[in-house]
């Protein structure tokens, strides 16, 4: 039989592979809608080494094609990714212990290439319902509404640009800190995943920042006028250990653009209260879960939510089977809240006398004629930043503030004197 004849009458085995090839395509587009980012790897790794086997035509076109190529290449490095974050949650290896206290272990590492540490927090939220592991997800899922439990209130909005799979998102993140008014405010356009990991009964977010000007899901919006657009990645991991334990994990590195601030100064406060404060904050939204926002979204997605909430009661019923449910339960709640310095202590007066005066001194020196540069390059300024009962009185004293109401006052009497910095 000739080589046309041959194309016109392929062998059994081609059009079995034909075949296959498509069932393959459409398996691996299903895995990576639904976040199986493993599943997904195994498919793209089947496709990759059908390639070569497949003498068809237009099975192997088919492998060819720019869509699915493109998809086998992402998955791919999507999956080596997660492999490194999950690595980078579960061991300690180059991490370095900053605080374990509260149920709550905190530690950072630096990074080549930059003075900003990354910062891990880990906790177990314990006494929870299954039910609330879903809950969890979604304080995630619904990106409209982070502003509203991102703790501090520097998250002033969150806009979706693209959600194009089930799990994966382009977002507009808009950040400003109130207590520090003569800064311009920042915004950051993310990359976000969510993927599932049947094998670890877990859920991993995963957002990225990115500085490029073009994306294939969605136009880029510039930053306004004043904005500095800045760099930020994130890790919130998800997983359910035991009927009424909780595991939760998170990574972030946040580079706000701060040109003048010292960066001994930011690690401190990243490895200090801003882990203590989101690990709470999360604890108490899902507390107060019943009539809030996130309650309605999940309403109004049920059968999205529902998909979750199966998952999760799927690996209860396995754990039964196995005999697993035996297994101790906790009844103690982990994060227990920590005593905060009253303004009426002495600790607290003094702290927030010194934050009052250092930003009212800093102030009036802008407002003399001071650069920026020289207020934080003076010499007094950098021994005091190099001192670390200095930076603790100055870390807590600006979570302090942020917390009471009072400040405002403070806030809007700087104001007069607002400063942009770059």
């Amino acid at each position: 039989m000739g080589a046309e004849e041959a194309k016109r009458n392929p062998s059994a085995d081609d059009t079995s592979l034909a075949s296959r090839v498509s069932d393959l395509t459409a398996q691996l587009k299903e895995h990576v809608f639904q976040g199986r980012i493993f599943d997904a790897r195994v498919t793209a790794l089947k496709l990759k080494s059908m390639r070569n086997e497949v003498s068809d035509a237009a099975a192997r076109t088919k492998i060819d094609s720019d869509s699915v190529k493109h998809t086998i290449e992402e998955v791919l490095d999507q999956a080596e990714h997660v492999d490194r974050l999950l690595r980078d949650l579960h061991s300690d290896d180059g991490w370095t212990l900053a605080k374990d206290s509260n149920g709550v272990t905190i530690h950072y590492r630096r990074e080549a290439g930059t003075s900003i540490h990354t910062v891990r927090a880990a906790t177990q939220f314990r006494n929870f319902e299954p039910k609330d592991f879903t809950k969890l997800c979604s304080l995630f899922v619904e990106t409209e509404c982070m502003p509203k439990w991102f703790p501090g209130g520097v998250m002033k909005k969150a806009d979706v640009l693209s959600w194009h799979s089930k799990y994966s998102k382009v977002i507009q993140l808009h950040i400003s800190l109130d207590l520090l008014p003569f800064l311009s405010s920042r915004d950051a356009i993310v990359y976000g995943n969510g993927y599932h990991l049947p094998a670890q009964n877990a859920f991993l977010i995963r957002s990225k920042s990115t500085q490029e000007t073009s994306c294939r899901y969605c136009d880029v919006p510039k930053p306004a006028k004043g904005i500095v657009r800045m760099d930020t990645e994130s890790i919130f991991f998800v997983q359910l250990v035991q009927k009424d334990v909780i595991s939760f994990k998170m990574i972030g590195r946040d580079d706000l653009k701060l040109k003048y601030i010292p960066s001994p100064l930011l690690n401190y406060i990243s490895q200090g209260h801003m882990p203590y404060d989101l690990m709470r904050t999360v604890k108490r939204t899902i507390q107060n879960f019943d009539g809030s926002v996130w309650d309605k979204k999940m309403k109004e997605r049920a059968e999205y939510y529902q998909e979750i909430e199966d998952k999760v009661y799927a690996q209860l019923e396995k754990w039964d089977r196995e005999g697993a449910s035996d297994r101790p339960s906790y009844r103690a709640n982990v994060l227990k809240k920590p005593t905060p310095s009253k303004i009426g202590s002495k600790s607290g007066i003094l702290y927030t006398v010194i934050a009052v005066v250092a930003i009212v001194i800093i102030s009036r020196l802008f407002a003399y004629g001071s650069t920026v540069k020289d207020v934080v390059t003076s010499n007094i300024l950098m021994e005091l930043l190099e001192n670390e009962h200095f930076r603790r009185i100055v870390s807590s004293t600006l979570t302090l503030m942020m917390s009471l109401a009072s400040t405002r006052k403070v806030i809007k009497l700087l104001s007069s004197d607002k400063t942009i910095l770059s």
